[in-house]
This record gives C-alpha cells, structure tokens and sequence, in this order.
C-alpha cells in the first residue's frame, strides 16, 4: 500500500497494536520501537511488550532501547533516519533531539479527550472520574506531556460499567480506523492542529498498589469506578482481618441503615456497607488463591459477622 514514508512507530502496550497494523501497511518503511522483554510471570521469564510481539510475529524492524534518551537510542534513530514519529503508549518521555528528528512534526495518539486525563493512565483516570464519555486523541508532541497542539478527536459515548481493559480495546480499535486518514494528511503536509486549553487539563499519576486500598467511607459508586478503572493493575482491594482480598467485580446497591462501614452485610448476595449505599461483590480474589464468585467465598468464612478494611496499607503491602 505505501504512502506515509519512512515512519518509526513508538508504542508498548496492547493499545497500540491495532494501528500498528494499519500503519505497517501504510508506511514504506517502518521501524518498530518499543520497551525491552521484561521478566514476567512467576517464573520471571522474559516478555516481550504486546508491540513488540506483534512485530516479530509479521517480520518488522524493531528497536527495543532500555531508555530512549539514551546516546545509543538516539544514534541508531538518526541513523534509521524517520520521516516521522508516531507514538502511541510508548511509556517513557520523547527527548528534545527525536521530537525534532525527521521532516513531519512528531504525533502521539492518546486514549482521551485531551487536555482531559494527561498521563501515564488515562483509561483509568476516564472511569475513576465517572466522565459519561472517553476518546481518542491525536496531537503534536511537545516537550511537555500531553500537552501538544490536538490534530483531531474522536469521542465515545460510556456505559458506566466498563472496565479499564474494555475501554482500552475499544479506544484501540477506533484509533485503527479514524488515525490513518489523518497520518496521510499528515505524509501530505496538509495536517492541521489547534492548542489545547491548560486551563482545563486533569492529570493521572502512574498507580502503585497502595491506589487499590478500598476506603469503604467513600460512596459505593465512586468504589464501583475504582474496581473497575483499576484492573488489571494494581486492582481495587480490601482486607480481611490482615489478608488482602482483591475485588475483581462488583456494582453499587442500595445501603442498610445502622451498621458499621465495611460490614459485610446480610443477604443473598455478599454485599458491603460504604459510607453511601453498598457494594454489592460478584467476583473475588483471596490472598494466595485463585478468583471465584464472592457467594463462594463468603460461604468459606469461618464466622457470619466480618468487617472489611480494617488493616490500612502499609499493614499489608508487601
């Protein structure tokens, strides 16, 4: 097919692979750029990123620098010599020297309505915000995040129940179909970009474990957005006595009057109190064993009356 020219693709995570090939039948030439096999798994076995698995499976150039500020990442770029950039989930900051590399301004596909949830994280930050839409955007990279002139956006319209992984998949396949007409603009010379408004913008920090901790004082719908938006990392969590207990589904209900939050309350289904409304749990996942549905795992408790939370985080992270 051809056309783009010669384009160097900079991306990780899952999100990316279906551009990546659309883009990899458009491109003249095309050089892959993604993070190093990391070890993984129980066994810390090395992985390869989902980018990089992709472009091995169907024979393309990949680079897989360590970090990509670095003097050897920089040469062997220059030396490929891109006609342009195009990142996508890539994870690390595009120094100053590749941002002007090539003859096209560098591009970035973001899985949100931008200046909206900037960062490492914004299909997450899109559901815990409890926003009625998400997107895809397309911009110009700066030396500030996310923080570049907007190309073109495509808005979606929420459910409020999806979860991080179904949002993310999503947003991948839309960008498959709505960004190539704009890289062949963008080839043309034609592509145009309007700046955001910084006076808008919202930002999602890179999550660590101790994000997953249930406050059970919250309402049980901004808890139901967090079991939700934080999978499949670092996922949303309580404890049991001083055992964690992962919650992998669940969905607000209507409240009990008069018993303690973080009670597990009576009833056909294993619910519990929150500081507005219930948690109604479908599916958990005890420390050191495999998920099951909640019903299953309350019938194991040695005892009827159990308060959960009661350990905070730096109890039990670890």
């Amino acid at each position: 097919m051809g056309g783009l020219g010669r384009i160097a693709f900079l991306g990780t995570g899952a999100f990316g692979v279906p551009l990546l090939a659309r883009v990899a039948k458009m491109a003249d030439q095309l050089l892959v750029v993604s993070q190093p096999d990391r070890p993984a798994g129980r066994r810390l076995q090395l992985r390869a990123t989902p980018i990089t698995t992709y472009a091995r499976e169907h024979d393309l150039d990949v680079l897989t620098p360590a970090r990509l500020r670095s003097g050897d990442a920089q040469a062997a770029l220059n030396e490929w010599g891109p006609d342009g950039l195009l990142l996508v989930a890539y994870g690390q900051m595009v120094p100053k020297a590749l941002l002007e590399m090539g003859t096209r301004p560098p591009l970035n596909v973001h899985p949100s309505l931008l200046p909206r949830h900037r960062g490492a994280a914004p299909v997450a930050g899109t559901i815990l915000a409890g926003d009625e839409r998400g997107g895809v955007t397309l911009m110009i990279m700066t030396a500030e995040l996310d923080a570049g002139p907007i190309v073109a956006s495509w808005p979606v319209e929420l459910t409020g129940r999806e979860t991080t992984p179904e949002l993310e998949a999503r947003l991948a396949d839309l960008a498959a179909d709505v960004v190539p007409p704009e890289l062949e603009r963008w080839a043309a010379g034609t592509v145009t970009a309007k700046p955001q408004d910084s006076g808008a913008a919202t930002h999602v920090h890179p999550f660590t474990r101790e994000d997953g901790w249930i406050d059970w004082r919250r309402p049980a719908t901004e808890i139901d957005r967090q079991v939700r938006a934080l999978q499949p990392w670092p996922g949303a969590w309580t404890t049991v006595d001083d055992r964690r207990l992962h919650v992998r589904r669940a969905r607000p209900s209507a409240g009990v009057d008069d018993v303690p939050i973080g009670a597990l309350l009576p009833g056909d289904e294993p619910a519990v109190a929150c500081g507005a409304g219930a948690l109604v749990l479908e599916i958990v996942q005890p420390e050191g064993r495999a998920t099951m549905p909640a019903g299953d795992w309350r019938r194991g408790l040695a005892r009827e009356h159990v308060l959960l939370g009661t350990a905070r985080p730096a109890e039990v992270v670890r």
